[in-house]
């Protein structure tokens, strides 16, 4: 069998697991219910420097409907940034959420085990959310890039293109479960 042939086949494989494991464990079950508090941490390129921190936290609680859960967002205080969102099932063995922000705009979010993602567009912008839960504590990040690629190359044994996007805002939080 060819080089190319393996490699096809090797794909394959990868794509097939890949679709197992993303329907397995994909719940967002009561474990993740809670008030979870903590600071955003706006990076620069430098490792070392943090351009701004904020006060973070995030609600997430049962709602009045059996397929929808609240999930509150306040950034600083209630009273200058809170953002009061629902988090929807669209189909929980398959692990497809969407999160409604209740003013038109729904996102669609992926959970693969206990990481939730969300990546969307805005403003020629392309975002990555990510909520990773870790027993009392949720990592939460947030990356976004320009959508005009930065370099594009192409393999020469496949002439496959690739296009990379240079990551032009990184923050993070851990928040800590209170209740």
């Amino acid at each position: 069998m060819s080089s190319k042939g393996k490699s096809k086949k090797a794909k394959i494989v990868i794509i097939a697991l890949m679709l197992i494991n993303s329907s397995l464990f994909s719940q967002i079950n009561a474990s993740w219910l809670g008030i979870w508090k903590g600071e955003l941490k706006i990076h620069t390129y430098s490792d070392a420097d943090i351009r701004h921190t904020l006060p973070m936290e995030l609600h997430i609680s049962k709602s009045d409907s059996q397929r929808v859960l609240n999930w509150r967002i306040i950034y600083k205080d209630s009273t200058q940034d809170d953002r009061r969102y629902l988090l929807k099932i669209v189909d929980e063995k398959a692990g497809k959420y969407v999160i409604d922000e209740k003013d038109g705009i729904v996102l669609e979010a992926n959970l693969f085990g206990n990481k939730l993602i969300s990546r969307f567009e805005v403003m020629n912008s392309l975002l990555e959310i990510t909520y990773t839960l870790d027993g009392d504590k949720i990592l939460f990040e947030v990356s976004s890039s320009n959508l005009k690629p930065t370099t594009v190359t192409q393999s020469q044994a496949e002439q496959v293109e690739v296009k990379s996007y240079e990551i032009t805002s990184y923050q993070t939080a851990v928040l800590h479960k209170l209740k």
